[in-house]
């Protein structure tokens, strides 16, 4: 399904699916594989240059030279960017607001190339893996949760060909202030290292194959599945924790008890609902799935997609990653799978 952008608010860090041989033949064919060109990815941290700015007219300068920002991020024309400037440049002269930047700057955060050298990594996996597709731009601001006046501002802004970051959203549980109206189970998908996750969640939409007319939990689980092991294959250093949202204790007990979950989903017949209330007690941002037991984390349906995809990679190691995303039809991915509430041995 064609998607031409993805906008992320403050509870849809992640997209909804419709929205948008021998082991030695494998190993020959992956070490044969032709390399590709190291790219140059085109990252610009305009939160730096409009916090360095001595003024408005020059925020506003730096904002005429980006119209894409005001656009996609802002939701405004170049008529507006003076406006917007000035808004910007009395807000770093908020002492709070300046250290709450500041802190921002710290390696911990997104200071020392930290950020800018995650997401060379893991753009480069992604045009080694799918050489046609294309590097987006890649552009930083910094609103204090959008206190510049009467303007949209989002966490994320993710496109083909620009992806637009609001750095205040990402400051975790370390950050000075927090956005409005997150929860706890929420704020683990916002700290500064799962930043490159959430950003490959997104972007995978456009890779992922799907059959948005067959809008089963199944069909939806799947989805999500791809989209994880998209966001894993590119990013093999992040820790669960941060791409799942769970906590190490919900991730151990998820995998201790997955044949539990996976059988309360075929009692209640699941796999097949349509409706979407069902599916939003399993697939969607709550802190628990209660229909499964008091301690069971929530949109558990998502981890039991990326449950499935994993048993099918282990099932089909001859099949890269571009194969699983470009195949459509969820069911057809869930048979051959094997996954009955665990892999096949």
């Amino acid at each position: 399904m064609k998607i031409t952008s993805c906008y992320v608010g403050l509870f849809g860090i992640l997209l909804l699916p419709f929205f948008f041989g021998s082991c030695s033949k494998t190993e020959e064919s992956k070490e044969s594989k032709p390399k590709t060109t190291v790219i140059r990815l085109d990252i610009q941290r305009l939160d730096r240059a409009i916090a360095n700015s001595e003024n408005a007219q020059e925020i506003d300068s730096i904002l005429q030279k980006h119209p894409e920002v005001l656009q996609a991020y802002f939701s405004v024309g170049t008529n507006r960017s003076l406006e917007i400037a000035k808004n910007f440049y009395s807000l770093f002269q908020n002492p709070a607001l300046r250290k709450f930047y500041d802190q921002s700057q710290q390696e911990a955060f997104f200071g020392a190339q930290v950020l800018e050298k995650e997401l060379q990594s893991a753009f480069q996996e992604i045009k080694n893996e799918f050489p046609q597709a294309k590097i987006p731009k890649i552009r930083t601001v910094f609103t204090g949760f959008g206190a510049i006046g009467n303007f949209k501002s989002e966490h994320l802004v993710v496109s083909d060909s620009l992806i637009i970051i609001g750095l205040d959203y990402f400051m975790g549980k370390k950050g000075l202030y927090l956005p409005q109206n997150v929860y706890d189970y929420q704020l683990r998908r916002l700290e500064p290292r799962a930043l490159v996750g959430q950003i490959l969640l997104l972007y995978s939409a456009y890779f992922n194959k799907h059959m948005a007319e067959n809008a089963t939990m199944l069909s939806d689980m799947i989805w999500y599945g791809k989209s994880y092991a998209f966001a894993k294959k590119m990013a093999p250093a992040l820790a669960d924790s941060l791409l799942f949202g769970y906590t190490q204790k919900e991730l151990t007990e998820s995998d201790m008890f997955q044949q539990e979950i996976w059988e309360h989903f075929i009692d209640q017949s699941l796999l097949y609902k349509q409706d979407e209330f069902t599916k939003a007690k399993y697939l969607g941002e709550r802190p628990k799935t209660v229909e499964i037991g008091p301690a069971c984390p929530g949109s558990i349906g998502r981890w039991l997609g990326w449950k499935i995809i994993d048993a099918y990679q282990t099932n089909h190691p001859q099949e890269s990653l571009a194969t699983v995303m470009a195949k459509p039809d969820a069911n057809q991915l869930f048979q051959a799978s094997g996954y009955r509430g665990k892999a096949k041995e």
